[in-house]
């Protein structure tokens, strides 16, 4: 396990939940601030500009990054992989908040890898969820319930887990968890700084 200064958020969530709004809203917040980081996700699926923000590979490409270890996590859901990349580990080490979206599956191996880790689990009533899942125009309402229902694995024993229920106003679901990032992060003097990913010596780049 990584012993390190810094901390790894988890943002966790069903479908519908509206983790990438949450988490878009609080990259706003925090830009000029060096000191929370938001790393963008390696995904075998092409870039969409009204969806997340991420860097698009081949499933062979993945498969070599895993193989290189050029990820500290990487997990596969809803027919793609997803990867973390490792240089995420030299901003925790330089005592940063590095927040990602996560799968509620690679909790556990997280936990594993990294001393400090929190999970931050948005979330809504179950009738909200199918709304806005519905909403999208991919899903019926059945699959819609369905994927709302279905069962998701418990979280490791002991792991802090912060609950933001995003049914209301979007600033505050957004102003919830920041209050979060900002309860994780130790006092600094002389300022907050991280180093930039491009800085980093790193199997893959972002673009």
């Amino acid at each position: 396990m990584a012993q390190a200064a810094g901390h790894l958020v988890l943002v966790v969530g069903p479908s519908g939940a509206g983790k990438d709004a949450v988490m878009t809203g609080a990259r706003e917040v925090f830009k000029d601030d060096g000191s929370v980081v938001f790393p963008r996700r390696f995904v075998t699926r092409l870039s969409n500009p009204d969806a997340e923000d991420h860097i698009s590979m081949t499933e062979m490409e993945f498969a070599l990054a895993v193989a290189d270890g050029a990820f500290s996590l990487w997990w596969r859901a809803h027919g793609n992989s997803y990867g973390i990349g490792s240089f995420v580990e030299s901003h925790i080490d330089s005592g940063a908040t590095v927040v990602v979206n996560c799968s509620r599956a690679s909790v556990a191996d997280a936990c594993e890898r990294f001393a400090n880790v929190t999970v931050a689990e948005i979330t809504a009533p179950a009738e909200i969820l199918v709304a806005r899942i519905v909403t999208r125009g991919r899903e019926t309402a059945d699959q819609a319930r369905e994927r709302v229902l279905r069962r998701v694995p418990d979280y490791p024993a002991g792991v802090r887990v912060e609950r933001i229920v995003n049914d209301g106003p979007l600033a505050q679901s957004v102003s919830r968890f920041c209050a979060v990032l900002r309860s994780l992060r130790p006092a600094r003097e002389g300022g907050d700084t991280a180093p930039a990913e491009a800085g980093l010596s790193l199997p893959l780049h972002a673009p």
